[in-house]
């Protein structure tokens, strides 16, 4: 069965459609760079999305922030991702026109982007941005009006992202605070497993005024992507006739942005001489600073050596053996190849976010899992538990996993750190010997990752919410 359902547009041209909740300012520079001979079908200038060549950088300066996108032609709404294409069918329309054609309540989409805040009145750092001031105020008066009265909703995609604080939430609240829509009409879509739990943990039913709903976005078109992309994955054949072959790298470790836990544990691994045992990357060149690394030797009672932090910061930014990416070449699903897998016998995996109450799983992990790796997860305290609870395996007790249940940050860090060098004082001979005891669950949970996005209680929950949002 398809679920249909309407995504409505303020404004829609013969050759593009614009997202919504724009200033309308950008809709006419956009609709006018749309007008020139030259200009290709379906030219927009949201197909350009940041940096110095932006034509909208240049003419507003570094202040516009993010713009919304909800449109396919600059990337488009998670739910139109290909896992969804067999589930849902959106009929995308015009909120002028498309009422006399469907009805019923429509979907008013709008895709945010990673700063949440840049969608308040308050931005970053309280600084107001040009497309941040009060966001339900660029929706067309039509739409803001059916979305009071009941008639449509508003839908703000965040299904990539995996954390909101408390803060964002309040600046979020204080930009609804005056616009008269009910907290039922206005969606929030997270990829977490347990979003509505956090959000009414930090406020009452009279404090809210948005509605929160957990959309597991990531963990389905991770699943959905590495099964058709199969040549961003080993084989399971090529995996069982690798049995005899020493690898050369004891473990795998890749770091695009230098966070604070990745950071220490970086520091930690080179102060060690672990990395040398190590493929490793950070894509980041990272500035050398004392205090920082003082700071982090008193968090995890590891004597950092600044003689090998220093000759740690000349040599990044750092790629792995097998590839030459930039840090601007890497996104959630472009690995080029999964040589650097064949090459190592573990994965240490960091989370973007390591604190807080929110459950959620990123495309990170599914790395490991889908090119026969054990891993370490460095994640909330009880991520191996959420892994558990969607069918995979973990690896105790040929992993001390004990740290998934500890819930202070540091101390988390400090053993998984203790396990790596463990892992990491075997021989080579030993280490080939400890992975290879662990083909079946190897073989298991990427036979299960391949298959999730099948799980219809993954796929299919919020898409049956928004469905029932506009058909009842």
């Amino acid at each position: 069965m398809k679920y249909k359902i309407p995504f409505f547009y303020d404004y829609v041209f013969p050759t593009f459609i614009l997202p919504n909740a724009l200033i309308t300012e950008l809709g006419i520079i956009n609709y006018m760079h749309s007008m020139y001979s030259n200009a290709n079908k379906d030219s927009s200038l949201f197909d350009v999305y940041s940096g110095d060549i932006n034509p909208l950088t240049f003419l507003f300066g570094n202040n516009l922030g993010s713009w919304p996108n909800s449109v396919r032609r600059g990337g488009g709404l998670n739910l139109h991702a290909g896992c969804y294409e067999k589930y849902l069918d959106l009929i995308e329309e015009s909120v002028y026109f498309g009422k006399s054609n469907y009805s019923k309540k429509y979907v008013y989409p709008i895709r945010l982007s990673f700063n949440i805040s840049e969608f308040s009145a308050f931005g970053v750092n309280n600084n107001v941005k040009l497309n941040g001031e009060y966001f339900w105020k660029h929706i067309s008066a039509e739409a803001l009006d059916d979305i009071q009265n009941g008639r449509a909703v508003i839908f703000l995609d965040y299904g990539q992202e995996n954390y909101i604080d408390k803060r964002s939430f309040i600046r979020l609240h204080e930009s609804l605070k005056y616009s008269n829509i009910p907290k039922e009409n206005i969606i929030l879509g997270l990829n977490t497993f347990n979003g509505e739990e956090v959000y009414e943990s930090m406020f009452s039913a009279e404090e809210q005024m948005l509605t929160v709903k957990s959309w597991p976005f990531v963990v389905v078109n991770t699943s959905f992507h590495y099964t058709y992309h199969v040549e961003q994955r080993i084989p399971l054949d090529e995996f069982k006739q690798s049995k005899n072959k020493k690898r050369e790298h004891y473990f795998l470790f890749k770091v695009r942005r230098p966070r604070e836990h990745r950071l220490i544990l970086l520091y930690s691994f080179a102060a060690s001489g672990l990395l040398e045992k190590a493929d490793w990357s950070c894509l980041s060149k990272i500035d050398f600073n004392q205090n920082e690394i003082n700071h982090f030797s008193h968090l995890t009672n590891i004597n950092l050596d600044t003689n090998k932090i220093k000759q740690l910061h000349d040599m990044t930014p750092h790629s792995l053996v097998s590839e030459s990416e930039a840090y601007e070449e890497v996104g959630p699903w472009n690995d080029r190849h999964p040589q650097s897998y064949k090459d190592s016998y573990f994965y240490v995996c960091t989370e973007t976010f390591v604190h807080g109450d929110f459950k959620s799983l990123t495309e990170k992990i599914f790395k490991p899992i889908v090119n026969f790796q054990p891993f370490l997860f460095l994640a909330y305290p009880g991520a191996l538990n959420t892994l558990k609870q969607l069918g995979f395996k973990t690896f105790s007790p040929f992993i001390d996993e004990s740290y998934d249940l500890e819930t202070n940050t540091t101390k988390r860090i400090k053993m998984i750190y203790d396990e790596v060098n463990k892992l990491c004082s075997m021989s080579k001979n030993e280490l080939h010997d400890w992975y290879w005891s662990m083909e079946d669950i190897l073989a298991h949970n990427q036979e299960h990752a391949l298959n999730l996005h099948h799980n219809e209680d993954l796929t299919l929950n919020f898409i049956k919410y928004l469905h029932n949002r506009v058909t009842q």
